[in-house]
């Protein structure tokens, strides 16, 4: 059975949002990498903390399954999709459980 586009819009939707979620996250490392070589410097930049805290407690908020759910992707939803596309092809099925039972 090959994917509905349900499906296949869903996984295009999680894609987009971990690529999100990573851009964000390197935001902040290199923010914290200019901030920790600002201070090496012995350049103090006291707006800079609060910033960096903002944007990683707005980014947790917004990419939170449980606080804020604004039209994300969540786990229980790809994992549906996971299983009905495993059951659906017996060869798929077999090399899972092939998968599994590797030490």
């Amino acid at each position: 059975m090959a994917m509905n586009e349900n499906d296949f819009n869903l996984l295009l939707r999680a894609k987009q949002q971990i690529h999100r979620e990573s851009a964000i996250r390197s935001f902040l490392l290199a923010g914290v990498c200019v901030t920790a070589g600002l201070k090496l410097f012995g350049i103090d930049l006291p707006f800079i903390y609060p910033l960096l805290f903002l944007i990683l407690f707005i980014s947790l908020v917004l990419n939170s399954d449980v606080i804020a759910n604004f039209g994300l992707v969540t786990k229980r939803d790809l994992v549906k999709v996971i299983d009905q596309h495993i059951h659906n092809d017996p060869k798929v099925l077999t090399r899972y459980t092939e998968v599994k039972k590797r030490p």
